[in-house]
């Protein structure tokens, strides 16, 4: 993997100040660091919509439009102005949509490669969950999504994949490579494995040894399954694996939990032909499992029901 190409950003004003909220202001600054490590452009996309909006959608369309008339684009401008001095080229861009809508019609328009939104909207007078537009992105958007925690200091010192060895569970460690390598830092690989169900079966035949040769011969090969595929996208990378045998969720937690990562990178995956739909939702359960950032990457297939 070499980098991300076009960056989104979601911007969030407080509702009071007219500043970017912290979970807005970390994202932007992850997304400066993450366009310097690929040589990336950005589009900063802030929405004036407001779920308090009233009356029938004319009414809503109204108000959202005097509402973009009247913003003051300071906070704006200035996200803008710290991109142009670090040589990164950016423009910003305002929208009546809903968040989420916005940032997937920007990122589909734009045909970035990235989004990246605060995990959370910590303002403290607003008890909206920037958290919610970030799973909407997970369902909707055909692009990776970085959810930012606010608290974050962005010293990324351990990054940790979370792979199911699959296609998408590839393009996931390729990118947190990608990561760690720009951050020095370490990298970790966790995968859940289950039993086969013909191992199941015939289990209650097998003598112990050969039993636990079996579960040896499984953990073996999801090692050397993420070895082989981190060597196609880097071979000078090196990663520490862990292997359990369990649910996916309770796995990636317990590592979380375990080894602190600053950032959790796993793939999500999308039913054929069905748009937005995930039959693998164990990345959008983690949004307020893990006490850390997450990068959820998308697989090739992914079909967005956003026009």
């Amino acid at each position: 993997m070499d980098g991300f190409k076009m960056i989104v950003v979601g911007l969030d004003l407080d509702s009071k100040s007219e500043n970017l909220t912290l979970g807005s202001q970390k994202a932007l600054q992850e997304a400066l660091k993450v366009a310097e490590g690929g040589r990336a452009s950005i589009v900063f996309e802030h929405s004036v919509y407001d779920e308090e909006f009233s009356g029938d959608e004319s009414e809503r369309a109204r108000e959202a439009d005097e509402r973009l008339l009247a913003l003051d684009r300071r906070a704006l401008r200035e996200a803008l102005n710290e991109a142009t001095r670090a040589g990164i080229l950016a423009l910003v861009s305002t929208s009546t949509d809903r968040p989420w809508l916005g940032l997937c019609r920007k990122a589909i328009a734009t045909e970035a490669d990235l989004v990246i939104v605060g995990k959370r909207n910590e303002s403290p007078d607003d008890g909206r969950l920037i958290g919610s537009v970030a799973v909407k992105l997970l369902r909707k958007c055909p692009t990776a999504v970085w959810a930012v925690k606010p608290e974050h200091d962005l010293n990324h010192r351990l990054v940790l994949c979370a792979t199911d060895l699959g296609e998408v569970g590839d393009q996931a460690l390729a990118a947190a490579s990608w990561v760690a390598g720009c951050r020095a830092a370490e990298l970790h690989a966790v995968h859940a494995w289950q039993l086969p169900f013909a191992l199941q079966m015939a289990s209650s035949r097998m003598a112990e040894a050969e039993h636990e040769e079996a579960l040896e011969s499984i953990k073996r090969a999801s090692i050397e399954h993420i070895n082989s595929s981190l060597s196609e996208h880097d071979p000078a990378a090196k990663v520490e694996i862990h292997t359990a045998k369990g649910s996916p969720a309770r796995i990636i937690q317990e590592a979380v939990t375990h080894l602190d990562p600053d950032l959790l990178v796993m793939g999500t995956i999308s039913r054929g032909g069905i748009a937005g739909l995930l039959i693998g939702s164990t990345a959008e359960r983690m949004l307020d499992r893990v006490d850390c950032s997450i990068l959820a990457v998308k697989p090739a297939g992914f079909v967005s029901p956003v026009a």
